[in-house]
């Protein structure tokens, strides 16, 4: 990857925000991993080809949108290579992805299939003759697992989008398709719990273990109910935001 270079002369928006894009950009292409040290300020300075001035304007950006931390004698130590300023829980999307302090780079994902349960039927609002598509997904860092998700779908919805079953790669594209898609709302609850036996295993973390977890479920903006889900965040690999506000027009 070739160090980007910039000049002063003829820049519109202030250098120092230039500065922020092309380092932040870095952390999310994985040049610097959470964890490491970014080089020194000289060295930066000479790279981006700017005064320690605005490199240092741009280092606190980044602080205070949570990718780095100074830490004294060591320098600045990247904390996160997702920019956790632009969207939070608020947005449907694949929070296991979207809010691992790591970048997500493999997944495992297994299907099958099963009558609704009583849950099932009142969740999803199926018959009780309906059948149940159960989709579990294991997320990875390296070799680091540090998710893990499972989701419960109709299957007729399957069906009728033509997804290979057989294909789990498709499987899981089909289903973040849907995560990405418009027209959804949830209802979702976050709640501790503790490792049992079998996501001990899968998380790779000791049985008890308290971790967080993330059940909702999905509607199409006709209330259709389009999945149920319970998101397992292995301890220590997440980090999460919820961008809050209060009315304009409300008083105190």
């Amino acid at each position: 990857m070739k160090d980007t270079v910039i000049k002063e002369k003829n820049v519109k928006i202030p250098l120092y925000v230039t500065v922020y894009e092309t380092i932040s950009q870095w952390l999310k292409e994985g040049k610097y991993k959470p964890g490491d040290k970014l080089p020194g300020e000289n060295i930066l300075s000479e790279q981006l080809n700017v005064s320690r001035g605005t490199l240092r304007q741009a280092m606190l950006l980044l602080q205070e949108d949570g990718f780095i931390a100074n830490q004294q004698g060591r320098g600045n130590i990247v904390l996160s290579n997702q920019n956790i300023s632009k969207s939070g829980l608020e947005k449907i999307g694949n929070p296991i992805v979207d809010f691992c302090l790591q970048p997500v780079d493999r997944v495992e994902t297994a299907i099958g299939f099963q009558p609704a349960t009583q849950k099932h039927q009142e969740v999803l609002k199926l018959r009780p003759s309906s059948i149940v598509a159960v989709i579990d997904i294991t997320y990875y860092s390296g070799e680091i697992p540090v998710g893990f998700a499972m989701v419960y779908m109709p299957y007729e919805i399957m069906d009728n989008s033509s997804v290979d079953l057989e294909n789990t790669d498709t499987v899981y594209r089909f289903y973040t398709g849907l995560l990405s898609g418009g027209g959804l709302y949830s209802d979702t609850k976050l709640r501790m719990g503790n490792a049992r036996e079998r996501l001990a295993n899968i998380l790779k973390i000791p049985e008890g273990e308290p971790f967080l977890i993330l059940e909702e479920e999905l509607y199409s903006e006709y209330d259709t109910p389009v999945l149920s889900q319970k998101l397992f965040f292995a301890p220590e690999c997440h980090e999460f935001c919820i961008n809050r506000k209060n009315d304009r027009n409300m008083g105190i």
